[in-house]
């Protein structure tokens, strides 16, 4: 963060009015934060989403369009336009705020066009149990951008460029996650349910060189269009962990500058969190989730939890300086 044992802010929740007003009160209240003593902002992914000007921003749809096209509904996101979003960016940084985006590398969701693709079917609660034979599908996995028109970027996206999904409209009903033909699951991600890289929509292949590609060209412009100071990683758990620290040092070489990065591990397992930090080098802070489960243990058991087990099995505890505790 912008100091030693800084304080982040996160500037957003799930349930805020879907009004487009956040950047326009962001950047009034830029010198308030500051006067209070935060010293870095957490703000929201800024890219439209499948659900238009009400998505959170989870919903990845579009990441070269930040309230900029008419596209799934809006031309806004829930937070405001393009124009505003920079502004509000520069106006926090004068203050001597640093800014970080929240980047979701994980999915889409929200496709133009369906397409046909051989798959095998997987327990979803045991990703290393087909429950059918391969067999043709019919998913949501051509992205056109249409109200984009190849600005930014003329890439579209097709079935190829993932390796999974959880809807087949031939068989709505079935509770599965498709693999495609000639696909496999990610290495280097959690073990839950056997394998846990897929997580929601359109799986992004990894190992795919478009894939990775397009991904470093969007930071190279989010960078060029925001000059953000940092980045928040969402579901880094689903991701390969090698991915983040190669995005990120190319992200970096490209600005010249450098850029702060904190990953989202959701685990109460802290040896998942340490095995993270380990195959990216230490190179993404990792928000102390154990640390998070502790404290909500506390506040459940009151004057019968021993305090002095707090800390146990905790990121702060064993790896403090790649620890962001949180509240």
């Amino acid at each position: 963060m912008s100091a030693i044992n800084g304080v982040m802010m996160q500037y957003f929740h799930w349930y805020i009015p879907p009004d487009g007003n956040l950047w326009n009160e962001l950047k009034d209240r830029a010198k308030e934060l500051a006067d209070v003593g935060v010293t870095s902002i957490w703000l929201p992914p800024a890219y439209k989403g499948t659900g238009g000007g009400y998505d959170v921003g989870y919903g990845v749809y579009d990441m070269f369009d930040l309230g900029e096209f008419d596209q799934k509904g809006s031309v806004r996101t829930k937070y405001g336009t393009k124009d505003e979003y920079v502004a509000a960016v520069k106006a926090v940084q004068e203050y001597g705020i640093r800014v970080y985006a929240d980047v979701v590398l994980n999915h889409k969701l929200g496709a133009d066009e369906p397409e046909e693709v051989e798959a095998t079917p997987y327990n979803p609660d045991d990703r290393n149990q087909p429950i059918d034979d391969m067999q043709t599908i019919k998913v949501w996995t051509h992205f056109t951008f249409p109200g984009r028109k190849g600005k930014y970027s003329e890439q579209e996206w097709h079935w190829w460029h993932f390796n999974a999904v959880d809807y087949n409209a031939y068989d709505e009903g079935e509770n599965a996650v498709y693999l495609f033909k000639d696909k496999s699951f990610e290495d280097e991600v959690d073990l839950e349910k056997g394998n846990f890289d897929y997580l929601m929509g359109c799986n992004l292949d990894m190992t795919h060189p478009e894939v990775r590609d397009e991904l470093k060209r969007w930071g190279e412009w989010f960078i060029d269009t925001t000059g953000v100071d940092g980045f928040r990683f969402d579901a880094v758990k689903h991701v390969q962990a090698g991915f983040f620290p190669e995005w990120l040092q190319h992200c970096r070489d490209h600005a010249g500058r450098s850029l702060f990065a904190v990953g989202e591990y959701w685990s109460d397992e802290i040896e998942a969190l340490h095995h993270f930090i380990e195959a990216t080098g230490g190179d993404v802070l990792l928000f102390d989730a154990p640390l998070h489960y502790n404290f909500s243990t506390a506040s459940k058991q009151g004057n019968d939890y021993d305090m002095r087990q707090i800390f146990d099995d905790t990121l702060v505890q064993d790896q403090p300086a790649l620890a962001v505790t949180l509240v």
